[in-house]
């Protein structure tokens, strides 16, 4: 989440009229994330969120990720529900598509612990195995296939991190590549699930968010994107984190033998498309914009880690 569309409470009154939520009594930016502009709402009923969709999210994309949440939230996934505007899930803002959401309480973490990767796994698991049958398709629009485009634009960045680091960068895509699964278990997966997109109220997971990233691609791959997300600390790795987040991601839906021997590749491959993404975001980032980009440096470290793992019995599974 974040702020590169600035509205006024003339322009949210307008906004809000068709939506039955009540007068709007305050409302802030949310400097958090880095794709889409998002604000907190206070009206009289109760608080929301309203998130602005900006130019790297394609307008024909939005049905997906709103019809994913509301299908999650009505399947007992704990993720903001999208309130409809005369029967529809986004509207407009300023001339932008935007969508008003219920607003969940609680706090992301700020270090994570052996139990919040254990409810990690577990509510991954869930969603994983509810969404199973739910046909809406997005391609994954950061797959393997967009890292050569990635890489050649984060070239300029990338050298001023290490003035090898760009070399390293393709020669890890031809590893990857060259060693990519085929035929895993596929599915609907959230993409981007880093401690910031979970919130934690009482000692519990209270909230899934942000679901911009949301597409179809082998389930296991999102389970990747975790342990890298979550089993990390300053680059270097915490197997007994990785080893809950696992525990509770089996007692959900387990893992095949295939998604298994291959999880040392999915990692590497989801390091590389972090790494990528936040070279490119680190360059381009708008300093007029409430926005905070995330540092590569510890991508770099965890792509690297990655290299050498021979079993993946090293990740604690």
């Amino acid at each position: 989440m974040a702020v590169y569309t600035h509205v006024s409470s003339e322009d949210l009154s307008l906004f809000l009229k068709d939506y039955e939520i009540g007068e709007l009594k305050e409302f802030e930016g949310i400097s958090e994330g880095v794709e889409n502009t998002n604000y907190k709402l206070k009206t009289e009923k109760n608080s929301f969120i309203l998130t602005i969709y900006e130019d790297r999210v394609e307008k024909k994309d939005i049905p997906f990720f709103l019809e994913y949440m509301f299908y999650l939230s009505s399947n007992g996934i704990k993720c903001p529900l999208p309130l409809r505007n005369n029967n529809n899930l986004f509207a407009e803002i300023l001339g932008k598509p935007a969508s008003v959401l219920t607003f969940l309480d609680g706090k992301s973490t700020l270090s994570v612990t052996e139990e919040q990767a254990y409810q990690l796994g577990l509510i991954l698991g869930q969603i994983h195995n509810i969404s199973i049958n739910l046909e809406i398709k997005r391609e994954n629009p950061l797959g393997l296939d967009s890292f050569p485009k990635l890489i050649k634009n984060s070239k300029s960045t990338a050298e001023t991190f290490s003035k090898d680091l760009n070399i390293n960068m393709l020669e890890e895509y031809n590893r990857i590549k060259s060693n990519w699964p085929e035929g895993l278990p596929k599915g609907i997966i959230h993409a981007d699930l880093f401690p910031d997109n979970i919130l934690f109220h009482e000692g519990q997971i209270s909230g899934v968010i942000d679901f911009s990233f949301s597409c179809n691609d082998f389930l296991s791959y999102d389970l990747s994107i975790c342990i890298n997300a979550w089993c990390f600390k300053d680059g270097e790795f915490d197997i007994s984190l990785s080893r809950n987040l696992l525990k509770g991601y089996q007692k959900e839906r387990k893992l095949s033998n295939a998604e298994i021997e291959k999880l040392p590749i999915l990692c590497s491959g989801s390091a590389l498309r972090f790494l990528l993404t936040r070279l490119v975001d680190w360059r381009v980032n708008d300093k007029s914009a409430m926005v905070t980009p995330k540092n590569p440096y510890e991508f770099i470290k965890i792509l690297d880690f990655h290299k050498d793992i021979n079993n993946p019995e090293e990740y604690g599974i």
